[in-house]
Parts: C-alpha cells; sequence; structure tokens
C-alpha cells in the first residue's frame, strides 16, 4: 500500500518526548556505558531517548505510570524491555506481564496485553557464565531488536572478520566474546480508533518490572516494520561503471550488496554453453535485493557521491525512475519454486554444473549456491566447494538435479559436463503454473570406450566430497587433492587417508596426495600416497615458515613416494626451475606437468625430449580458487582397470593426452603415445580431433618441428587426417591442437587459459635402439645441477641451533642434500662420454 500524506503537513513518524516521565538512570542496564541514548534512528523510524540521569521510564511490578500522548496516530511504535530475566528462570512465555491502555478524548480506553516472549522480553545480558547467552534465539516473537543488519564492507576488513564478512551483515553471532548488539525490543501497535484523538497512556507492570526508552507515533497507513519480501533492483550508472563502492542505502529497510548484472548469453557467445565469458571492464548496470516500506527513501550512492534519491512507494507504483545519474527499475516480481533435473540420453540424472539468468542479466542461483561467489571478491583458498566462477558467469555444481526460484516467463540456461557432453545454451520459458523442468545432456564423445580416463593431477583446498561433486560435474573420473604447506597454513591435512575415495557409482575417484614444495628447487606431486612424505614444504618462505631451514630435497621426496609405489610429476614444468634437471637426469619424474600451453614452458619440455629424455606429459588445473573448474586442464591415460591406480600406471607409460577442451586422439603405426618403436624405416601416424570447442588448427610436431599443419572447418566438431613419415636416427612425434581464434581463444577462468590439447610423444628409431643425443642441452643441465648444488651448500639455511637429528635419519646432512646433485652430474657426464 502506498502510504497517504501526512496529516497537516506533520512528519510522518514523530518521537514523543518522554523528559518529563522518564525517572531512571542509565545504570540500571548491564554495561551502561555502552546504552546509547538521545536522539536515535532505528529501522528507519525516529526515537527520543533520555540523558543518562533519566534515560527511561521505570514501571515496578504491580506498578503503573502515564506517558501523555496526543494526535490521532495511525500506529504506536514503543522501544521497551522487561528488566528481570525472569524468563530465563522459570518463567512461562505467553505469561502477561504487563499492559498498554490508551485514553482517548471521549473518556474511552482500549488496553493491549504484554507477553512474555511475545510484545515485550528481558533486555539482554552478557551471561558470562555461560556458553551461549541466553537471550540469543529468545527474543520477543512480535518485536524487532533496537538493532538493525548493516552489510559489512564487501571488500575489506580486519582479518579476523573474514569469515563474519561472508554472511554480509554485521551478524552479532560471529562475535567472541559476545557482544550485547541491542538493549530494546521495538513493539509496533496497531492503533485501534485513530478516529478519535489521543490524550495519554498508561503502561502497566505485572509481575515484572517494564522499561519504557522511547515512544514514536505513526502518521502513515502503512505498517512501521516492513513485511515485503526483498525484490531485485536494477540501477543502470549513466557515467562510469558499477564498482564495489556502488550502493542503495534503505532508511526503512534493507538492500543487499550491488553487483553486475551478467552478459546476455545469447549475444557474440565466446565459448560453448556452460564455459563463461570474460569479465567486461566497464558494466553500467548493476542488481540488488531490497526490502523497504512504501514510505522509505532509497540512496543511490557511489563512494561519497549521491547519484540519486526515491521514494521506495513511487518506485513500486511506476517500475522505473531515472535520477540524477542513474535509472533505477524493478523487473517482473512474478516467480515459481522450480525442481529441475539434469538427465543423460539414459534419462538418469547427471552431475553437471548449471546456471540461471533472467533476461535482465540478473543471475539465478539454484538454492544453497552462489549467485556471485564471494561477492565478486577474490576466492583463493575462500568459498572454494561446490561453485565454480568462470569470468562473469557462476555456475552451481550439482548432482544432477537442483530447486529454487525462477522468475516466471524467459529464463536463460546454461549446463556443461566436461569435455564430451554437448553442452545446453537455450532460453526456456517458464510457465505461470510451473514448478518442474527437465533438461537432457547428450554425450558426444566417449573416452572411456576408448579405454582412457581424465584426471586432475594438481586440485587443491576442497575437501573430498566436494572434490568428488565437482568431478562428476565435469565427468572427471580422477581427482588428486593435494596437501599443502602455504608458510604456516596446512591444508587438507584431513583429508589424507592414505587410499582412494570411491564414488557411489565407482566412476570418480578422488585420492588426497601431496604437492611437496621448496622456493627455489621446486614443486613436486606425489600422487597415490599410502603414508604422508614430510615436511611437506621446506627451505624457508614463501613455502616453508619463515626463516625454515633446508630439510631435503624433491628426489629424496621422489624416491620415497616411488617407495610406496606412487608416482611423481613435477607440477607445473618447469618452474620452480631449480632442481628440475637432477630430477630428469635421474630418472626420478613419471610425468612433467603442463598446467596451460605456453610457448616457454613446451619449448624447454621439446629440449629435453630432444636431448633423449622420453618423459610424459600431464595436465593439471593447480586450482586454488573457485575461478578454475577442477578439470579445466586435465589428462587422459590409458587406464585398462578404470581406476586411479590403473590411471597412474597409463601415466608413467606415457599413453597420455593433455587438453584443455579438445579430444586429440594419436597413432604411429597404430601404437599410442609412450610407445617405442624400432627398426622403423617409415611410420604411418593418424591424429583424430573430437571437440566441443571450436578449434583451428592442429599441428603435427616431430622433433620440436612442426611438419603438417592441418587446419579445422569452422563449427567442425571432429577431424582426422594421415600421413607416412621416412624415418632415419630415433624421432619423436606429439600431436597438438589449439582453439578458434575468432572465438575467443581462452578460457574464463583466472588465469585465461587458452584452449589447446597436446599430447605424450611415440618414440621411433630406424635402428634397433632409440637414442638422441643433445650436448648442448646436457651442458645446460649440468650447470643448472651445479648452481643448484652451490645454492644448497652455499646460500640455504641448513645450520640449526644446537644438536639437530634429522627426519631422514643420516649424521652428515649436507651430504644428505648434496647426494642426488652428485647422482644426475654423474649420470649427465656418463652421457656425455657416451657420445663423446
Amino acid at each position: 500500500m502506498t502510504p497517504s500524506l501526512p496529516r497537516g503537513g506533520a512528519p510522518d513518524y514523530r518521537p514523543l518526548d518522554l523528559t518529563g516521565v522518564a525517572d531512571t538512570a542509565v545504570d540500571v542496564f548491564e554495561d551502561p556505558d555502552d546504552v546509547r541514548l538521545g536522539t536515535r534512528v532505528l529501522h528507519g523510524l525516529p526515537f527520543r531517548f533520555g540523558d543518562r540521569e533519566r534515560a527511561v521510564l521505570l514501571v515496578p511490578p504491580a506498578g503503573s505510570a502515564r506517558v501523555p500522548v496526543d494526535g490521532q496516530p495511525t500506529w504506536l511504535v514503543f522501544a521497551h524491555a522487561l528488566l528481570e530475566p525472569e524468563l530465563f528462570e522459570g518463567g512461562r512465555v505467553g505469561q502477561e506481564v504487563g499492559a498498554y491502555r490508551l485514553e482517548y478524548a471521549d473518556g474511552t480506553t482500549v488496553t493491549r496485553p504484554l507477553r512474555q516472549r511475545f510484545e515485550i522480553g528481558p533486555t539482554p545480558r552478557r551471561w558470562d557464565d555461560r556458553p551461549l547467552p541466553l537471550d540469543w534465539g529468545q527474543t520477543p516473537l512480535l518485536a524487532r531488536n533496537d538493532a538493525e543488519h548493516v552489510l559489512m564492507n564487501r571488500s575489506c576488513g580486519r582479518y579476523d572478520e573474514a569469515g563474519a564478512r561472508l554472511v554480509g551483515i554485521d551478524d552479532p553471532q560471529s562475535r567472541v566474546p559476545y557482544v550485547l548488539p541491542y538493549r530494546f525490543y521495538l513493539w509496533a501497535m496497531e492503533n485501534p480508533r485513530p478516529d478519535l484523538e489521543l490524550t495519554g497512556l498508561v503502561a502497566e507492570a505485572r509481575g515484572a518490572s517494564l522499561i519504557l526508552g522511547a515512544l514514536t507515533l505513526s502518521d502513515l497507513d502503512e505498517e512501521p516494520f516492513t513485511r515485503t519480501v526483498a525484490r531485485e533492483v536494477l540501477v543502470e550508472v549513466r557515467d562510469g561503471g558499477v564498482t564495489e563502492s556502488l550502493e542503495l542505502r534503505v532508511d526503512r529497510g534493507t538492500a543487499s550488496y550491488v553487483l553486475r548484472t551478467v552478459p546476455d548469453v545469447e549475444a557474440a557467445p565466446e565459448l560453448p554453453g556452460g564455459w563463461g565469458r570474460s569479465r567486461p571492464e566497464v558494466w553500467s548496470t548493476g542488481y540488488t535485493k531490497v526490502s523497504a516500506s512504501p514510505s522509505a527513501t532509497v540512496t543511490v550512492r557511489d563512494g561519497d557521491t549521491v547519484l540519486g534519491t526515491l521514494r521506495w512507494g513511487d518506485l513500486v507504483e511506476r517500475g522505473v525512475l531515472t535520477l540524477d545519474r542513474c535509472t533505477v527499475r524493478l523487473p517482473g516480481a512474478d516467480q515459481n519454486w522450480v525442481r529441475t533435473t539434469v538427465r543423460d540420453e539414459t534419462g538418469e540424472p547427471v552431475a553437471c554444473r548449471i546456471r540461471f539468468q533472467s533476461t535482465d542479466g540478473i543471475p539465478l542461483a539454484p538454492y544453497g549456491h552462489h549467485a556471485h561467489i564471494n561477492s565478486d571478491g577474490g576466492t583463493w583458498n575462500l568459498d572454494i566447494g561446490g561453485d565454480v566462477r568462470l569470468g562473469s558467469y557462476t555456475y552451481a555444481a550439482i548432482d544432477g538435479a537442483c530447486e529454487g526460484w525462477l522468475p516466471t516467463g524467459p529464463v536463460q540456461v546454461e549446463v556443461a559436463r566436461g569435455f564430451e557432453y554437448e553442452p545446453i545454451r537455450e532460453t526456456v520459458t517458464i510457465a505461470p503454473d510451473q514448478t518442474e523442468l527437465d533438461l537432457v545432456l547428450t554425450r558426444r564423445f566417449s573416452a572411456r570406450d576408448r579405454g582412457y580416463l581424465s584426471g586432475d593431477t594438481h586440485v587443491h583446498f576442497m575437501s573430498t566430497q566436494g572434490a568428488e561433486l565437482e568431478a562428476r560435474a565435469e565427468d572427471l573420473q580422477v581427482a588428486n587433492l593435494l596437501l599443502a604447506q602455504w608458510g604456516e597454513h596446512f591444508t587438507n591435512t584431513e583429508e589424507f587417508t592414505g587410499r582412494p575415495h570411491v564414488s557411489h557409482d565407482r566412476r570418480t575417484t578422488v585420492y588426497a596426495g601431496q604437492e611437496n614444495r621448496t622456493n627455489m628447487l621446486g614443486h613436486i606431486n606425489l600422487l597415490g600416497l599410502r603414508k604422508p612424505i614430510m615436511p611437506w614444504s621446506t627451505g624457508g618462505s614463501e613455502e616453508d615458515e619463515l626463516g625454515g631451514g633446508l630439510a631435503t630435497t624433491l628426489s629424496h621426496w621422489a624416491d620415497e613416494c616411488h617407495a610406496q609405489g606412487g608416482t611423481v610429476v613435477l607440477a607445473h614444468f618447469p618452474v620452480p626451475y631449480g632442481e628440475t634437471a637432477a630430477l630428469l637426469a635421474t630418472g626420478r619424474l613419471d610425468a612433467v606437468e603442463t598446467i596451460a600451453y605456453d610457448e616457454y614452458n613446451i619449448t624447454e619440455y621439446y629440449r629435453y625430449l630432444n636431448a633423449g629424455f622420453r618423459v610424459p606429459l600431464v595436465g593439471g588445473t593447480d586450482k586454488m580458487t573457485s575461478e578454475v573448474p577442477v578439470g579445466l586442464v586435465r589428462t587422459y591415460a590409458a587406464a585398462g582397470g578404470g581406476d586411479h591406480e590403473s590411471w597412474c600406471e597409463g601415466i608413467r607409460r606415457g599413453d597420455t593426452m593433455v587438453s584443455s577442451g579438445p579430444l586429440l586422439w594419436l597413432r604411429v603405426d597404430g601404437q599410442p603415445p609412450g610407445s617405442l618403436l624400432t627398426g622403423r624405416a617409415s611410420v604411418h601416424v593418424e591424429v583424430e580431433l573430437e571437440t566441443i570447442f571450436p578449434v583451428e588448427r592442429i599441428e603435427l610436431v616431430r622433433n620440436g618441428e612442426v611438419i603438417r599443419t592441418e587446419p579445422v572447418g569452422s563449427g567442425a566438431t571432429g577431424h582426422r587426417f594421415g600421413l607416412t613419415v621416412e624415418t632415419d636416427g630415433s624421432d619423436w612425434f606429439a600431436a597438438r591442437c589449439f582453439g578458434a581464434a575468432d572465438a575467443g581463444p581462452r578460457h574464463a577462468d583466472t588465469w585465461s587459459r587458452p584452449v589447446f590439447a597436446h599430447t605424450s610423444p611415440v618414440y621411433v628409431s630406424s635402428r634397433p635402439v632409440y637414442e638422441r643425443h643433445d650436448a648442448e642441452v646436457l651442458t645446460t643441465m649440468l650447470a643448472m645441477i651445479d648452481g643448484a648444488r652451490r645454492h644448497v651448500t652455499e646460500q640455504a639455511r641448513t645450520r640449526w641451533a644446537g644438536t639437530v637429528r634429522h627426519r631422514h635419519g643420516e649424521g652428515d646432512h649436507l651430504a644428505y642434500l648434496t647426494r642426488p646433485f652428485d647422482e644426475a652430474s654423474a649420470a649427465l657426464r656418463d652421457r656425455l662420454d657416451r657420445h663423446g
């Protein structure tokens, strides 16, 4: 209801002056120094409290007091409380503890009872001797606390408020020790006779002391405290864009953070449905949710600049208002609670990623998920499970079904499930009576039918269950959740079990392993561990604690992993570039990992291949944020056993393909990557592409040089070619492909990774043995090993105070640290000697 104008031009809410009747000092309260008095605005309504000496009107049990009141108000709003905590000492809920009697000019009266925990309750206390404050959760059922919900700063604050900030409001429940957030309860009583002139009010106390702090009268035809559910509001800024400083302030109601709307999914898509959209640098429209009284004033601000003000009732009536520097609009309010099921072609529900948005660009999250993860903020190790943010779009990982509010009419929806399903991007229409929505995902390709499983070698910060859900939603069969140390921060300690966690359908495995790290020597992924290998980090900050000593090396970690039957992968090859050469020279690596195709990193990989090192290539995401989906970069490995162990065996054999979207299959004389073919004067190479992503070209690489570029037609979902290549000596062959440049070749994750695929090599020799040699590379490796060894002996912290017995148990710690480098140098010198 739009309120009528106040009669005679009087204020819409009028606080009474109780100076003449207030009789009790503020000392009646616990913590009196924290009680706010004087003129106050509570929930947008003005109140006038007394001073410290005459703070409140105190009516003792069985007593009464009269307050002069005039006018013909529609509502009376009391700021009151009970002094004694009888409710928590056996008092009965609903027991009459007092009354207010209204006196009218014609001599009539109307009495309204005050009942314990209905209209009134005990003023709060600290309850220092109890783990929980007794008044928490037991405030009056028909009144409001005088404390309002205030949004915290959405972009900064104290370190110890980080968790509380995700709640949005400054929540007293998060405070330790408990802070008294209020003293009074605000009860709005409707005047039963607004046609008569009021002359007074009598406050009566029955069995408990009544405290009346303030009384405000309303002249409006509206409830003083709105009961209207918050609804979306669109704000279009005409000069400049929507930033974190844009806000709506509502005096008689609430407003959430103003977040950017999202681009229309149908407008010039950059990537297939379900794979995000890059964030525009400037975006002029935002949305928030507002619940307000009709008389509320809404102020649009950008920091200290006011962009315009409006009256909420006017906006509700007109639907759109043009202000000084912005336009404010209400989208349609009709909506249904809809249950959505996503099925595959068999009709069974299937895990996937899903998102909805209105045609106004408002994201609509399934219940229990985020519309904007962390309010558009960063998510490194924060709020990381169950949802994924790809540029402008936030997706919910669901186990085949979700539910929540959707507006009636057109709704845009996207669904994705990994690289082998046709994603959904469409507009559906929600009918006025519709409560169910069914969507169908269709599998286009099947790596499993070829004998391959997909896995992510590198995932951080998630729980096992969260990693399992997201892996299933991405059609990923293996997720390696890696424990790690970041200074004094240890992550995922509780997830380590020494065995695989297998999903209920036996198709997805999460295995908690480790990424062991040093700041100079490098990072190494230890997969399939039965027992933890400690320390997780060493050598001081940034990875280890500040000032920490060098306790071990990557080579020793690799040896321990292999002793357990585990798999050793050099993380994000080749950097940190310290012990890389030593690990390769001594054969301690089962694979090297790429987390994105980069010319420098892949060229380094080719250099080692050309020097004769046969090492597989694997892919992982290094996921540390919600802005990276599990498996965005993944490893397809031949896995006949269909489990984590057989997937790791496929890696060790080198039968792998790395992908961030396309599936690229390589066969040389019918043999897969990792194969060694000898005595071949020529070989027949076959390359096959399957993709839901636009691909521009496929390249066949021989010894680091592209020997065939195969264009891929626009819109093609597959391509195949073959050729016969003569061999003379020892060669390695690999295939790679790249996303189409005119379709946006990069993903919308936090690192804007390219769309690509790259196979591990097939090794071919025209002679009985495969042997390649590159003296320059081997010489450079020797220099790297010498530099890393000297770092250990001349630079690293290796001098502990006092007598130290190390975990390795050897008496000579420096000899232990340098042994792998000496082994590597000897191996390389032997290679150089053998080849002259």
